[in-house]
């Protein structure tokens, strides 16, 4: 690569290099000398801030490439289509403990101020579940995706607290199994959102509108069928299987191109799976049981999925829910 002359401090431009060490080494040798032209121009008026956010987008777009998350790959694709989905879903979950709470149904409190500095995580987290997912909510039905983004990093953040929560009270695997169930959904949809390529992100239609709010009272349903995430007693297997079996098989749509029925797959899944293998963790009697069901599983759902890519993709799906 030939060497750019980078203006004032950045004369020899440490952050563009490390950034650019996340591209793939091919794209580094094809492209490295327009991306080295391009980031020396966009920065050559620009001060210290500017100039790290500027490298911190172009190592980000890295990582990105890496990982098959581009607005151009199938993941990305799916991201973009089930991320309004997710922000619904995880909202009407979120109205729903807000309700099992006021109703004494649920055993976190929003409204219960914290006595003790040991009790700040859960609170904090009981907000970022109930109320957090709202106003990401109504970022994504304003169309405002870069607020939504950020907001959406909050709502994985109470996933965060959550679990560390769960992890200083529990003495057993079965109390961090079950307490953690309560904690992925927010950290998992969060996650799936903010991966979203926002290039492919519109302002949402109406019809966007109206499938948001049915994934809102879906999220709502999810919770009341998963008990609010908890249990107490040995559970029965049929609502377990049939979260988890659902959406995965919904998920299989993605070998033909289908991303919408993939999209509602996964939006559920982020809801749902950890605690679906919870009850199936109690129904079976412990993990080494549990363990090669779920490894089975898989082997057959990776074997139906390659011989429905077989196919080619189809067009029929629909690409986005517009």
């Amino acid at each position: 690569m030939t060497h750019q002359t980078f203006p004032g401090f950045l004369a020899e431009p440490v952050a563009f290099r490390a950034a650019l060490r996340l591209y793939p080494a091919r794209y580094r040798r094809e492209r490295g000398d327009e991306l080295s032209a391009v980031f020396a121009d966009s920065t050559a008026e620009s001060g210290k801030l500017a100039t790290a956010r500027e490298a911190v987008d172009l190592g980000a777009y890295g990582l990105r490439m890496r990982t098959g998350l581009t607005s151009s790959s199938v993941v990305g694709r799916l991201l973009a289509v089930a991320a309004p989905l997710i922000a619904g879903a995880i909202a009407g979950l979120g109205v729903a403990q807000a309700l099992g709470s006021a109703l004494g149904q649920h055993r976190y409190r929003l409204l219960m101020t914290p006595d003790r500095l040991t009790h700040v995580p859960g609170f904090l987290a009981s907000v970022g579940e109930m109320l957090v997912p709202l106003l990401l909510l109504g970022f994504v039905l304003a169309g405002r995706w870069q607020a939504a983004r950020v907001t959406a990093l909050v709502v994985a953040l109470a996933g965060v607290l959550r679990m560390v929560e769960v992890v200083g009270v529990s003495d057993d695997g079965w109390q961090l199994f079950e307490g953690s169930s309560a904690a992925t959904p927010q950290l998992v949809s969060g996650v799936l959102f903010a991966l979203a390529p926002q290039e492919l992100l519109e302002r949402p239609t109406w019809r966007v509108r109206a499938v948001v709010a049915a994934s809102a009272v879906g999220g709502g349903l999810v919770l009341l069928a998963e008990d609010f995430y908890s249990s107490y007693v040995l559970m029965d297997g049929p609502t377990a299987l049939v979260l988890l079996a659902v959406p995965l098989v919904a998920m299989l749509a993605l070998a033909r191109g289908w991303l919408v029925p993939a999209a509602m797959g996964l939006t559920v899944l982020a809801l749902s799976a950890e605690f679906s293998l919870f009850r199936l963790w109690q129904v079976v009697g412990g993990m080494w049981r549990l363990a090669p069901l779920v490894a089975g599983g898989l082997v057959v759902l990776l074997v139906l999925g390659r011989l429905l890519g077989r196919g080619g993709a189809g067009a029929g799906g629909g690409r986005s829910l517009a």
